[in-house]
């Protein structure tokens, strides 16, 4: 981007404006401020011509791109005769306006004022200004700044004569358009056919304004071409490849038709100069860049919708940045809350409530995390290291697998802002499973006894304590370490179940 902008005006084969102005007469060398002449029929004297670059394209045109045009010959009587004569600064400035939009090359306004303290450095001034004019924000995609930055160089004469309290002459332009109005044609047709397939005429602001940044950032492709169509709305539209003039002015056409406010906005980033917009939402104003966001799904846009602070790596020229503009166009002091549009690049720190978790297999905790802003929660992406210790849901619950550790971590989905947490997982503590005796009928004799021989299932299972039964410990008496003693003729049934009584086995015992 550092060949897109150089902000000082580059002045070619021209004077100041503001300085002593030559006149080109025919056979004199007569200064303007002397103009004055009976004969109708003679050539008005003019001022030399002044070139100059649109300083938005300057160290982008060379001198052998600007169209010089015809030398400028206008005689008294033609400015007399001709229709439709300017009266003031902005019916010229209408004039031009209408002219520009039309892409003529060769403009020539004729004027006649009021008044005879005109002279030529102050009619060049005032052509100046008219076509500052002519340039003026108005709320139409296809005027202020779309003809701001639609041409690339123009030339400027002034042609004017005193006589009997008025001045009058032409204001004559030679233009240096990037674009023709053939092209133009074929610019109002895509805008209009974009327009109606987004469906803009039923939305509101805001939506209109996503709609219209998805689709340029969706469907224009950067040119790292040479060929100067790159600068325009034409390029981006019809073409879909532009350079950053290109993404700026296909969004300003496309919103200011559509009723959005919205201006185009050029200053230095790291990269060098650049162009990007701002749009108005409920009466304030937001800064986009679909150049920088181009290519990007929509919650991975970092430069929709932002507040100055928010908007990094951007700052303005001084023409954007006065009181007047300002004011004009005032900033919102926040970023437009989008939802989960741009989430990903509004995201500014993501932190867990742990950074360690020791936990038992088989059982689960959740981690609780923390992101700025909140609205970017939903995106964020969780992960184990080892899915065979523990696993880790959306939603932060850690479940353990089996013993040993690893880690957990949440992270924004471009992994700039994350945050892990250690986990140890211990081993499943084995539950019994069976219990069985090694024998299930007993014959005893009075005064006998008997060790029973008990099997739990798993082996390794834990809090495997017994208890131990008689149906009757009047006939047979069992201890707490399973030996049962015959005590008299009869039958019992010997019990023995773990503690929770959830699994037990039975031997049945016959006393003689």
């Amino acid at each position: 981007m550092k060949y897109f902008f150089v902000r000082d005006k580059i002045r070619l084969l021209a004077v100041a404006m503001t300085a002593t102005v030559l006149l080109s007469f025919s056979g004199s060398g007569a200064l303007i401020s002397n103009a004055a002449s009976n004969n109708t029929d003679e050539y008005l004297p003019v001022t030399s011509a002044i070139y100059d670059v649109n300083p938005l394209y300057s160290g982008v045109i060379k001198p052998e791109d600007i169209y010089r045009g015809p030398e400028l010959k206008v005689t008294e009587q033609q400015v007399v005769k001709a229709e439709n004569k300017a009266t003031t600064t902005d019916e010229a400035a209408a004039q031009l306006q209408t002219a520009l939009k039309s892409r003529n090359k060769n403009i020539a306004i004729n004027f006649s004022f009021d008044g005879t303290s005109y002279n030529g450095a102050s009619l060049v001034t005032i052509a100046d200004n008219v076509f500052t004019k002519a340039l003026e924000h108005t709320g139409k995609g296809d005027e202020g700044d779309y003809l701001k930055w639609g041409y690339s160089a123009r030339g400027m004469q002034v042609a004017y004569k005193v006589e009997d309290g008025k001045t009058l002459g032409t204001f004559s332009y030679t233009m240096t358009f990037y674009t023709s109005a053939e092209q133009e044609q074929s610019v109002t047709s895509k805008v209009s056919q974009i327009s109606s397939n987004l469906g803009l005429s039923s939305k509101g602001e805001y939506d209109k304004i996503l709609s219209v940044y998805e689709y340029v950032c969706n469907n224009v492709k950067y040119d790292y071409g040479t060929n100067l169509m790159k600068y325009t709305c034409y390029s981006a539209a019809v073409n879909n490849s532009a350079v950053c003039q290109g993404y700026a002015l296909l969004m300003y056409r496309l919103l200011n038709d559509a009723g959005v406010g919205c201006r185009m906005v050029a200053g230095n980033t790291s990269n060098g100069q650049h162009g990007w917009n701002i749009v108005k939402v409920n009466g304030l104003y937001y800064n986009v860049d679909s150049t920088w966001d181009a290519g990007k799904s929509k919650s991975q846009y970092t430069y929709f919708m932002k507040s100055d602070a928010d908007f990094t790596n951007h700052t303005r020229w001084a023409e954007y940045s006065t009181s007047a503009f300002n004011n004009a166009y005032p900033m919102s002091s926040s970023s437009y809350d989008t939802g989960d549009v741009g989430t990903v690049g509004s995201i500014k720190s993501v932190t867990l409530n742990r950074d360690s978790l020791t936990i038992k297999a088989g059982s689960s905790e959740t981690l609780t995390v923390n992101v700025n802003p909140a609205r970017a929660k939903s995106v964020l992406t969780w992960t184990s290291s080892n899915t065979g210790v523990a696993t880790v849901d959306s939603s932060g619950n850690v479940h353990g697998v089996s013993g040993g550790t690893c880690s957990v971590t949440v992270a924004s989905p471009d992994a700039k802002f994350q945050a892990t947490c250690y986990v140890t997982v211990t081993q499943k503590q084995a539950e019994v499973e069976k219990i069985k005796l090694n024998k299930k009928k007993l014959k005893l004799k009075k005064g006998k006894k008997y060790e029973f021989d008990v099997t739990i299932s798993p082996d390794n299972a834990q809090n495997a304590s017994l208890v131990w039964k008689s149906s009757n410990g009047k006939v047979a008496k069992i201890s707490k370490n399973g030996v049962v003693k015959a005590k008299r003729r009869g039958k019992c049934t010997i019990t023995v179940m773990t503690k929770d009584g959830k699994h037990r086995a039975t031997c049945k015992v016959t006393v003689k």
